[in-house]
């Protein structure tokens, strides 16, 4: 999940793209957040690439 946030898709083109719902991809990226100590989309985007975790 957080390689799609690495690559700027929506939470709807996420859900789209795994054929979850909204709401579930919204609670999967919530604890994106959680586990790597952030609060925005942004802030996580930019922790995963200084981080190494996603290339």
């Amino acid at each position: 999940m957080l390689g799609y946030l690495v690559t700027g898709m929506s939470n709807r083109a996420i859900a789209m793209e795994l054929v979850l719902a909204d709401e579930t991809v919204k609670s999967h990226v919530r604890s994106i957040y959680r586990k790597l100590e952030v609060g925005d989309r942004a802030s996580a985007v930019a922790v995963a690439l200084r981080e190494g975790i996603f290339r």
